[in-house]
């Protein structure tokens, strides 16, 4: 170490690497919804989670440009000092949409699973699985409960561990994702719900990447699995399937009452800016009123993996719109990155420790705003510059770490 910051020397020897460095770069256009240019490449954007497109909707950008205007750009404080009306507007849309009693709107999702932590006390057990969200990992963390992982998807594991801890006279809480950030996969729902009904406690599901795509009307995997009465209480993010900045938590009065006043990482923060939540409220209002948006994107997602699968990757068996290949060792995923940024596709590149071990991986998303031609020419880079790897379909591929991308 010199000096009081660690040195890390995989991190000193790729910063210096800007030739395939993959992070904090300028998105300096974008020509249309689907594509962006990255230093000088004009590119298709494999790497958006801006699943339905409407960060690009004219109506959404005009709901931010209103409410800059009327509101100003921001409420320059935290939430108990009073926000504006468009907050309260966004948090009832939210409650009617996924039917929860009541929601509270938090600045990031990754700010509304930190909240999540005053709820776990002393008398709980936080059980959760080996594939959350840093964000979900840092609230068992910082909250005062003694806590478990399961392996992944793992219902026999979590049984075991829901056992140990109604043994030691503890509440178990069960914490997962619904749609897993870079495995694609699914959380079964029924069967964590399941758990929770004969041993007590509760299920907590963070619904990032599946409210507003997963499910008949987009209300995530609770409705996927004809199960959303089981879960306890979902959170999610605003910056994905409804294109603005922001997260909320959803559930009961009660968990909601608690949160506003005990919650410390939203309580002691700013509101989300007007604009923003201006922005979302059209945006969740669009997805409830065009289901056709998630038609495109699911059309789009079932092309890429049937072309996935005719190239050898190994792909999850649902097909969702996010998917993570291996890459190989940092050098050699890194320069597969650059390749496919050369040959016009742009993904997302994650090291470790987003991933396990020393390996990286590409994540590559789509939307609905890609076309069948765009789709294909990620195909077609993928198939030059990304072979499936050995060995990848018995090792299950690139597996999520405890700090799992967003």
């Amino acid at each position: 170490m010199t000096g009081w910051i660690a040195d890390v020397p995989i991190l000193d020897y790729f910063v210096t690497r800007r030739d395939i460095y993959p992070y904090y770069l300028v998105i300096e256009d974008r020509p249309t919804p689907a594509e962006v240019v990255v230093q000088g490449v004009r590119a298709v954007n494999a790497a958006s989670t801006d699943y339905l497109g409407l960060s690009a909707d004219s109506g959404v950008r005009s709901a931010a440009s209103r409410a800059a205007a009327e509101f100003g750009t921001s409420c320059t404080g935290s939430p108990m000092l009073g926000t504006m009306g468009v907050h309260h507007e966004l948090e009832d849309e939210l409650a009617d949409f996924l039917r929860r009693p009541a929601v509270m709107l938090t600045m990031t999702g990754f700010q509304a699973n930190l909240t999540l932590s005053a709820l776990f006390g002393s008398g709980h057990m936080v059980i959760a699985d080996q594939h959350i969200h840093a964000s979900l990992l840092e609230t068992t963390r910082l909250g005062r409960a003694e806590h478990r992982r399961f392996g992944h998807n793992d219902v026999s594991h979590a049984e075991r561990l829901m056992r140990a801890a109604t043994g030691k006279g503890k509440i178990p809480v069960i914490l997962t994702e619904g749609a897993f950030s870079l495995g694609g996969d699914l959380c079964p729902v029924p069967e964590l719900a399941a758990l929770t009904q004969r041993y007590g406690g509760a299920l907590i599901v963070d619904g990032a990447h599946d409210i507003g795509v997963v499910g008949t009307n987009g209300r995530g995997v609770g409705e996927h699995f004809d199960a959303e009465e089981s879960i306890d209480l979902v959170t999610g993010t605003l910056c994905k399937a409804f294109g603005s900045v922001g997260g909320f938590v959803a559930g009961s009065e009660k968990a909601i009452r608690n949160l506003r006043h005990y919650g410390d990482a939203a309580m002691y923060s700013a509101s989300m800016a007007p604009p923003s939540a201006a922005a979302a409220l059209v945006a969740v209002r669009t997805a409830r009123a065009r289901p056709e948006l998630r038609a495109a994107l699911w059309e789009s997602a079932r092309r890429l993996h049937r072309g996935l699968a005719q190239q050898g990757h190994r792909i999850p068996d649902w097909p969702g719109p996010s998917i993570s290949l291996p890459a190989g060792e940092p050098e050699q995923g890194l320069k597969a990155w650059r390749a496919l940024l050369e040959a016009g596709v742009f993904t997302g590149a994650f090291l470790p420790p987003s991933v396990a071990g020393d390996q990286v991986a590409l994540r590559i998303s789509v939307t609905a705003m890609h076309t069948a031609d765009q789709v294909d020419r990620i195909l077609e880079a993928v198939g030059r510059h990304l072979p499936p790897r050995p060995g990848a379909a018995e090792s299950g591929g690139s597996s999520p770490s405890h700090a799992a991308a967003n």
